[in-house]
């Protein structure tokens, strides 16, 4: 996963490999997205060769939850 400055929100460029299985590059990117604790909220297919972005939410969620 690449590190950069962002704010809450992060979109990763993720080019998916031809000659790699695409399902495992999607796994891989999901697994190092959740061993940060971000959730995925979007994906976007628009960039052109077979690449896609996702949105990831980098606060942990408080479930509604307040600290007092």
């Amino acid at each position: 996963m690449t590190e950069q400055r962002h704010g809450r929100y992060f979109a990763q460029e993720l080019m998916l490999d031809r000659g790699v299985n695409i399902r495992e590059q999607i796994q891989d990117a999901l697994d190092a997205g959740e061993k940060q604790e971000w959730h995925l909220t979007g994906v976007s297919d628009v960039l052109p060769e077979r690449g896609v972005i996702l949105f990831w939410d980098t606060t942990r969620p408080s479930f509604g939850r307040t600290s007092r």
